[in-house]
């Protein structure tokens, strides 16, 4: 079964076999996703029978959570997913913000001595080419074409006006949106910024289609600090976001943007404008305690710890900026159970080509402590 979620740094898609594993290991019959981003681990782990419990910070990842482990009624979605896709264009809080073009600074990178030559000679269109490569402003896309945005405006106020909708169905049409709006962004790693030119995705047209229905025992997503929640599953999986710079809620502001409909204050001295609430640099904030060796190092103590299950399943990538090395890891985790060490080899990088940016492979490794006295 092919689970219809969002593009996500570290998904674990291709993990999800290897994660099920460690589940039979045990025999395990429930499941706590701590971290549980895009949803997927939570909705694989449903379709096996499992019972699921998930958490995450986000508001978007809180509504993938609830469609795949709540579902929701088939013939009620569809028939509003019929008149979102039939709806009438409607300029509004994306459309403003988020569509169309934008002259804007752009990042200095080398110009030749022949690249400066034909922009002296031949001048325009070479003086944009050149403002690009020595750094200078150019004309850069926002997220989506104006008539993909005045397409999704439409659709999530409709959504928001809806009455006489459950939660689960309301839930399940807004994965949609953002689905929809995942489609069509102008980038397909994350929602700092947008690529400098329109990709063939982003100038398609908007398209509004069912999430996933997942079968099996019904589950429940909680949103919150996981640092202090009582875990209490046979098997719990952790993770965290360890990485310095991978902020998740930076990194995919628009998608809990649409998710909650606040249209919120945006600060737009960003390649791509972001919620205040999510300028943590400018604002003086932490985006959490595991973007910071030492508090990263007191979270894992205190979730490891507090978990009241068989076994903690961790997942972590040797990639570069770790807040912590596997090596300390594995020391914190040795002083709740017996530990285990797999690895399994993965993609480090799922940016589009152009971007030029290395991909190469990685490992993945598995930690598995089996908690003391269970």
């Amino acid at each position: 079964m092919k689970i219809k979620t969002v593009a996500y740094k570290g998904s674990k898609r291709k993990l999800l076999e290897n994660i099920e594993h460690y589940a039979r290991e045990i025999g395990a019959q429930s499941f706590f996703d701590g971290f549980s981003g895009t949803g997927i681990v939570g909705a694989y782990m449903r379709s096996k029978g499992y019972v699921v419990q998930a958490n995450d910070m986000n508001h978007s990842s809180y509504i993938y959570g609830k469609v795949f482990l709540r579902g929701f009624d088939v013939e009620v979605v569809a028939h509003h997913l019929e008149v979102m896709n039939n709806i009438e264009p409607v300029a509004g809080w994306l459309t403003e913000n988020y569509s169309g073009s934008i002259w804007r600074k752009v990042k200095p990178n080398a110009l030749t001595e022949t690249q400066e030559m034909m922009s002296m000679s031949w001048g325009h269109p070479w003086t944009q080419f050149k403002a690009t490569l020595v750094g200078g402003m150019a004309w850069r896309p926002l997220g989506y074409t104006k008539q993909n945005a005045m397409k999704l405006d439409a659709a999530r106020d409709y959504v928001a006006n809806l009455s006489g909708v459950c939660e689960d169905n309301r839930n399940a049409l807004i994965f949609s949106i953002v689905l929809a709006a995942d489609k069509v962004f102008n980038n397909s790693n994350d929602q700092k910024s947008a690529l400098k030119d329109w990709t063939t995705a982003a100038k398609r047209g908007v398209k509004f289609i069912s999430p996933t229905l997942i079968e099996g025992p019904l589950g429940e997503q909680h949103s919150g600090n996981i640092i202090g929640m009582k875990l209490k599953s046979d098997l719990v999986y952790l993770d965290p976001p360890y990485t310095h710079g991978v902020l998740y809620a930076s990194c995919y502001h628009l998608s809990d943007s649409i998710a909650k409909w606040g249209k919120p204050e945006l600060d737009h001295s960003y390649a791509l404008p972001r919620p205040l609430e999510v300028c943590y640099r400018k604002n003086g904030e932490t985006a959490g305690g595991f973007y910071n060796k030492e508090t990263a190092t007191a979270a894992f103590h205190k979730i490891i710890g507090d978990a009241d299950c068989k076994r903690v399943l961790l997942s972590y990538s040797d990639a570069p900026r770790n807040t912590l090395t596997i090596e300390e890891l594995v020391d914190i985790c040795s002083n709740y159970g017996t530990v285990r060490i797999e690895s399994k080899d993965h993609r480090l990088c799922m940016q589009p080509k152009n971007m030029r940016k290395i991909s190469t492979n990685l490992k993945e490794f598995f930690i598995v402590i089996d908690k003391k006295g269970r």
